[in-house]
């Protein structure tokens, strides 16, 4: 796999067998270069081990740190934590590619190894399916109460003075009793 982005990239050419440590702090430049809407700003620091055996590399990914992201609730961004592990297997061959989620194959000639596409992934994986601003110490919800209250007035289900039913099902309903 040749370097995209050039600076997250493990040199592997003229490294001996065994665990060589790799470190990145990744900020508003790495998830800007990735121009996807989910995350645009954060700090996380990367830790990277490559550990070179003969025919094969495993390289362990560790992510410490908090990313900006929306709320599913209010829209509003906040900070939330990230920690996370994760690990790959690179494997030497003919053709590169991926063989399986967490198995790589790259060329024989391949010096390096760009690991910017790997890092963003396993972040934007370490996210909760569902982000909402965190509870405060009181338990109450720190989401935008104007927001909060506008959702409330929106929610048919704590209304009870709106109308159940359309009016046009009720005359159909009618019709069909009348059958």
């Amino acid at each position: 796999m040749v370097s995209k982005r050039g600076v997250y990239v493990l040199r592997i050419s003229g490294l001996g067998e065994g665990e060589h440590h790799f470190s990145f702090e990744l900020g508003q430049e790495f998830f800007a270069s990735f121009n996807h809407p989910d995350v645009q700003h954060g700090i996380i620091q990367a830790g990277l081990i490559l550990e070179k055996k003969p025919g094969f590399m495993a390289i362990h990914f560790t992510f410490e740190g908090e990313l900006e992201v929306s709320c599913d609730r209010c829209l509003d961004y906040f900070m939330t934590q990230i920690s996370t592990r994760q690990t790959i297997f690179v494997k030497v061959g003919e053709t590169p590619g991926e063989l399986e989620d967490d198995v790589i194959m790259i060329g024989k000639d391949d010096h390096e190894i760009e690991v910017g596409q790997l890092m963003y992934e396993y972040i934007l994986l370490s996210l909760p399916v569902q982000r909402t601003h965190p509870e405060d110490a009181s338990g109450h919800s720190t989401c935008n109460p104007e927001m909060l209250k506008r959702l409330k007035e929106l929610n048919p289900d704590i209304q009870p003075d709106r109308e159940k039913t359309d009016p046009r099902w009720d005359a159909l309903k009618d019709i069909i009793e009348k059958n």
